[in-house]
């Protein structure tokens, strides 16, 4: 069994399982308190990029072979894992530590240590950019869901620190 064969059935079975998913979020009801995406959006959406992922995958093992053969003599590009079951060990790891944190210190700080985490794990070492995401991060996205999709989200222990 060859890689190719093996990409366009993970691919198929992949459509095949998001066309499921999205006909079942389709048919999750409303209820009298649903806004204007619905109960149904979100996952709606997830299935549509399952689904996208899925075809990409599908079409790439349709890759010529002559292109495959001459990547893998040119062996792995630079900047790949050595260890990547480590790589993902230790992502996880920094997601259960904003997963902890997110009731404590709230969205804002939470999601900034997060990014700001990832970006060093995944190699980031210059300083002003990496502070600069982490400090941004977490208001951008405050901003986006919050105050312009009105998706409350946790404000941690803030107002019981600074006495509100």
């Amino acid at each position: 069994m060859n890689d190719a064969w093996v990409d366009r059935v993970s691919g198929g079975l992949g459509m095949l399982l998001a066309a499921g998913y999205i006909a079942a979020a389709q048919s999750i009801e409303d209820s009298l308190l649903a806004d204007a995406v619905g109960a149904a959006g979100v996952p709606t959406g997830v299935g549509v990029v399952l689904w996208t992922a899925s075809l990409f995958l599908f079409l790439k093992s349709f890759k010529s072979k002559a292109g495959m053969l001459q990547e893998a003599e040119d062996g792995p590009t630079e900047g790949g894992s050595p260890h990547p079951h480590a790589m993902a060990l230790g992502l996880l790891l920094i997601l259960a530590a904003y997963v902890f944190l997110l009731p404590l210190l709230g969205y804002v700080v939470s999601v900034g240590l997060l990014v700001g985490a990832a970006a060093w794990f995944a190699g980031a070492r210059r300083y002003t950019t990496l502070l600069g995401c982490a400090v941004l991060a977490g208001p951008f996205l405050w901003l986006v869901f919050d105050w312009t999709l009105e998706i409350r989200l946790p404000v941690g222990l803030w107002p019981m620190w600074l006495g509100k």
